[in-house]
């Protein structure tokens, strides 16, 4: 019966593709159509009978599940119809969904879309340090700042961020979210500010600096 089940089976069984998990009879058909198993730890037979048996960490933190190609090999050639290609896709977002991994691709999101909320256009030095800080990866922050200095001071980058007239128009859209929805007023604005203040700071060096040369040169 279901209610004896261990209780992440009965979990998977429940999302898109697990229905018949409990029909795997370890045949290796799927991994054996696998064009991605060099790469994998497991491959998905193995994945399969780890499901059927209760192992939700082992399954959900294992890179097998984000190495699959989905290219529905194992799903066509399954001889007992198992979505397994569906099943993956599932697991990858019960395992962003229960913290087993971090989703970079959505904080990078949300850095994007907080940044055009703010200003109505982006401004990269503002996006980079909103999606390093909310992944607290502050090491590669701080290893892009040489050659974001080159950039700004050959002018590849805006030391200041450019606004648009109308910056709500793009809400009214629905291009972004409601300023509502939208988080905002911590630890990363602050710093952000902070970060504007010194980059309108250094702004303002160059363009005197350079004022100083033309007026010598002039």
């Amino acid at each position: 019966m279901t209610s004896e089940m261990d209780p992440f089976l009965a979990e998977v069984m429940k999302l898109r593709g697990g229905k018949d998990v409990l029909e795997c009879y370890q045949c290796g058909t799927c991994s054996a159509s696998c064009p991605a198993l060099p790469d994998m730890i497991h491959g998905p037979r193995r994945i399969m009978y780890m499901i059927q048996n209760g192992m939700e960490q082992e399954v959900l933190s294992s890179p097998d599940i984000w190495r699959c190609v989905s290219c529905y090999s194992c799903m066509n050639r399954c001889p007992r119809g198992i979505e397994i290609t569906v099943l993956f896709s599932e697991l990858r977002r019960l395992a962003i969904q229960k913290g087993y991994v971090d989703d970079k691709e959505a904080e990078f999101g949300q850095a994007f879309t907080v940044t055009l909320a703010q200003h109505g256009r982006q401004f990269e030095p503002e996006l980079l340090a909103r999606y390093y800080l909310r992944v607290w990866d502050v090491l590669s922050l701080l290893g892009m700042v040489p050659l974001g200095l080159k950039m700004l001071v050959k002018g590849k980058l805006p030391f200041a961020p450019e606004h648009i007239q109308e910056p709500q128009a793009l809400q009214e859209a629905g291009v972004i979210p409601p300023a509502k929805d939208l988080p905002g007023g911590g630890w990363i604005d602050q710093v952000i500010a902070l970060m504007i203040t010194v980059l309108g700071f250094m702004d303002a060096l160059v363009k005197l600096a350079s004022g100083k040369k033309e007026a010598q040169h002039g």
